[in-house]
């Protein structure tokens, strides 16, 4: 059997302990890439940003990690709830919708909305996050059904989440 086809370019972590693939040059998206991922900010609609990155789990649990993460980067946020049955590279984790109110220039608040995605083996935690405005979905805005995670960066988000891969998972 050959490789298959991908339509995305992948990145690779230098050490080869992960794998992502991430959105292409001339999309949406302004794409940089760090040491231990990517980072894709959304220049479309709501704007947003995408992280596909790893971080070592130091024997934590992917909902540990998850709430480590989201108390860094937004300390005062609320956790709106936590996502069933939650999948990075099919590997079962932990997933969370928080929400938080920073002060704009205008010194209006504003909701955003972060969605995380955690999953760990061979103690590396792979993480998929999204932030960016709230918006709600329904018949004026988004696909057109309602959906819990009310930013539109997150419409986009599944298919770099089922992309990861650890070093040594077999092809798919």
């Amino acid at each position: 059997m050959g490789k298959p086809v991908t339509s995305l370019p992948r990145f690779t972590a230098a050490d080869g302990s992960f794998s992502v693939s991430y959105p292409a040059p001339g999309s949406a998206y302004d794409v940089s890439m760090g040491g231990n991922g990517v980072t894709a900010k959304f220049t479309g609609g709501d704007t947003g940003v995408l992280q596909l990155f790893s971080e070592p789990a130091r024997g934590r649990s992917p909902q540990d990690i998850a709430r480590d993460l989201l108390k860094q980067k937004f300390p005062d946020a609320k956790i709106a709830y936590e996502i069933p049955n939650a999948m990075v590279g099919y590997q079962p984790g932990y997933g969370e919708v928080a929400d938080s109110w920073p002060q704009g220039t205008s010194s209006s608040y504003i909701r955003i909305r972060t969605v995380l995605l955690v999953a760990v083996k061979n103690d590396l935690a792979l993480v998929a996050g999204a932030v960016g405005p709230y918006h709600a979905f329904g018949p004026d805005f988004g696909p057109g059904l309602p959906s819990g995670a009310n930013v539109q960066i997150a419409q986009d988000m599944g298919k770099y989440v089922n992309s990861f891969s650890w070093q040594g998972d077999p092809p798919r």
